[in-house]
């Protein structure tokens, strides 16, 4: 008798459990600005009991919430054979989930879409993931490889329970598609007129430093390009307060580009320093010719010697600095 009116107590006091399921329809609009898309889906949900939990099932990562469309299928739920009652829904909306861009162009971003009960906490009401969610098999994103669902089911805590008191958990269910950026958009678009640049720095090394104009020139407008390209390779990403993966390569472009500029200056100096010795020759004393000598081929051997070493250090060190870039972020 105590055994049987223990087991109803603890029936009495177990939380219901509501089963909600999802079919993510189509994803679009992604705006990486405002962390935003538009997203069409069907809910479903089944529970037991009078109390209907759909009344108050709501989606926290919800924009413009007077733009939500949420229309039922049934006027009223239906009652399954089983004794539960079930509700299905079309609806579409905004939504909104951060996006770390810290791997542009090679990241992966979440498109989800978080439901919770808001006014049952979790020992009141537990919401199960309906193991038929899923994605439609159809669905593309323009821009993005459509990668495998997202299917979780969690709890949140909220310490002021919005002003009653004890800290409260409530059950929340997470679903959507993963959407990785095409590698391609990086290496076939983004990284060739980088590569085109840094080609024509090196092209310098084959001219003799005599030609300072058309170095300092090539070098100069090598860097302007590289600006340019990052401002536009750029444009549509927010204000991070940091680097993304394609910023750090443009960074190391910009380094390599301004030691490639530097050796220039170096190189000319040791010529230039060729040249007068050169030029002093015809005016000096006998004995003092052959040190003056030594010293110009010595000038003019280290200008060619750096040049010689920098036609294959600089295009070695700027690829294994954009390996190590790429290796940091995919790995």
């Amino acid at each position: 008798m105590l055994l049987a009116l223990a087991l109803s107590l603890t029936l009495c006091q177990s939380p219901e459990r509501v089963s909600v399921g999802l079919h993510l329809r189509n994803v679009e609009v992604i705006n990486l600005q405002e962390n935003s898309y538009h997203a069409s889906f069907v809910l479903w949900t089944s529970w037991r009991g009078e109390k209907d939990p759909t009344k108050s099932l709501r989606f926290v990562n919800l924009l413009e919430a007077w733009a939500l469309t949420l229309a039922p299928v049934y006027e009223e739920p239906l009652a399954l054979p089983d004794g539960r009652r079930y509700q299905r829904f079309n609806g579409e909306g905004r939504f909104f989930h951060k996006f770390d861009l810290g791997s542009f162009p090679l990241d992966t971003q979440q498109v989800v879409l978080e439901l919770e009960d808001a006014q049952r906490t979790e020992a009141e009401l537990v919401l199960e993931l309906d193991p038929a969610s899923s994605v439609a098999k159809e669905l593309q994103v323009p821009g993005w490889d459509v990668g495998p669902a997202v299917l979780e089911a969690a709890h949140v805590t909220y310490p002021g329970a919005f002003g009653l008191g004890d800290p409260q958990a409530r059950s929340r269910l997470r679903f959507g598609v993963t959407l990785e950026r095409p590698r391609r958009v990086f290496f076939v678009t983004m990284f060739p007129p980088i590569l085109l640049v840094m080609m024509c720095c090196w092209f310098i090394f084959f001219l003799r430093p005599v030609h300072v104009e058309a170095r300092v020139g090539t070098v100069i407008t090598a860097l302007l390009t590289t600006v340019f390209l990052q401002l536009a390779f750029t444009d549509d990403l927010p204000y991070l307060g940091n680097t993304v993966l394609l910023d750090q390569v443009f960074n190391f472009s910009y380094a390599v580009i301004t030691a490639v500029l530097l050796e220039c200056v170096v190189v000319m100096r040791w010529h230039d320093r060729a040249i007068d010795l050169e030029a002093a020759l015809p005016t000096m004393p006998e004995s003092e010719r052959p040190a003056v000598d030594a010293e110009r081929r010595a000038a003019r051997t280290r200008a060619e010697r750096i040049d010689a070493r920098s036609k294959w250090l600089f295009p070695l060190g700027y690829a294994l600095g954009c390996a190590a870039i790429l290796a940091t972020h995919l790995s």
